[in-house]
């Protein structure tokens, strides 16, 4: 009898062959090569508010398997300045502790390469999705789990992964990376699951390409752009039953600084109901934030922080952060999602629709 710690080897020498099997078999070429992966998850619970204290020591576990394709065309290194993969991905994380249960997740990533030639290949990996999850906090069955209230949730993710390639259609790969899950505010309560992930795995493909070889890029036109966007979401009152609407209003201004990179200057107005109020000065905020913006073809992916001008009742401290994905619909129209934290709690997660100018 395989104990756990002995299966675990066994499943990747096995994988390994398959792996190994499938890519000799390759004949067809390709600039566009996809590749499939599995990995194996081992990372390490995060308390970041005392009510968590009870999964100290808590090490959570899993498994993903990844279809993804690597996009060698011109057009490609002209835009990020390298090439990149974009991804889809299929997980299972056991928590390891029987109030937080398991969750199954569906992602989307994106991956440029820092360096994407060579035996020794190095890459960031952002993305996000949608988990199941299986222990939700319940009043009489399970009252202790305060991480997440919902059966579904929304888990985002940014990392690094370093590949050796055996040859060109297999490799192993190690990835270290840090997993948020919660819920964006929709129900209370919602401290959301943070914890830090190493992952080994491997990949290969069945076509042939050939990673082209460095040349010197054309420049570049340093874009400006002036945003003005709504937002809108609904949350759950922590004293009420009924949900709360959140609106929202962010003017920016964005300064390109690479290929990839922008600096962003934003004002944030903010209406939050209140239970029964009808009108207080209470239920605004106001507040500047300066962040970074990945530019990402079509996509917008920013990460500010900012302090409160004027502070509404709900915000439990001085600082917040916002974290969006944003889609260029066309020269003049943008839509998207923000989360909205104060450092590692999520407050709400928005809809956001807007113009560029």
């Amino acid at each position: 009898m395989h104990t756990k710690s002995q299966q675990i080897p066994f499943i990747l020498f096995i994988t390994f062959l398959a792996f190994s099997t499938l890519a000799s078999g390759q004949t067809n070429q390709s600039d566009k090569p996809l590749f499939y992966g599995a990995s194996l998850y081992y990372g390490k619970f995060q308390v970041h508010t005392k009510s968590l204290y009870p999964y100290n020591g808590t090490n959570p576990y899993g498994v993903e398997f990844e279809i993804s394709q690597l996009l060698l065309t011109d057009n490609i290194r002209e835009t990020f300045g390298t090439f990149i993969k974009w991804g889809l991905g299929l997980n299972y994380v056991n928590f390891t502790h029987e109030d937080l249960g398991y969750s199954i997740t569906g992602l989307a990533y994106i991956e440029p390469y820092i360096k994407p030639r060579g035996r020794w290949r190095y890459s960031i990996k952002i993305g996000g999705g949608l988990a199941y999850m299986s222990h939700p906090y319940d009043e009489m069955s399970n009252p202790q789990n305060l991480t997440y209230s919902t059966q579904f949730a929304f888990p985002i993710f940014g990392g690094a992964s370093a590949y050796y390639y055996f040859n060109k259609q297999l490799a192993i790969k190690a990835t270290a990376s840090y997993q948020h899950i919660s819920n964006g505010g929709i129900k209370q309560p919602n401290l959301g699951i943070n914890y830090p992930v190493i992952a080994i795995g491997m990949e290969f493909s069945n076509n042939y390409y050939m990673v082209p070889p460095k040349k010197k890029l054309r420049q570049f036109k340093k874009d400006k752009r002036f945003d003005l966007l709504a937002g809108y979401s609904l949350k759950e009152d922590t004293t009420n039953t009924n949900n709360l609407q959140v609106a929202t209003l962010i003017i920016n201004q964005s300064w390109q600084v690479s290929r990839i990179n922008a600096l962003t200057l934003s004002g944030l107005i903010e209406f939050q109901e209140i239970g029964d109020y009808q009108e207080s000065i209470d239920q605004w905020s106001i507040a500047p934030l300066v962040g970074n913006e990945f530019l990402l073809g079509r996509l917008r992916f920013g990460q500010q922080i900012g302090p409160y001008l004027l502070k509404g009742e709900k915000a439990p401290n001085q600082l917040l952060q916002n974290y969006y994905l944003r889609y260029k619909i066309n020269a003049h129209l943008m839509t998207g999602v923000n989360l909205k934290a104060h450092g590692r709690v999520a407050d709400y997660l928005s809809f956001q629709f807007g113009l560029m100018f």
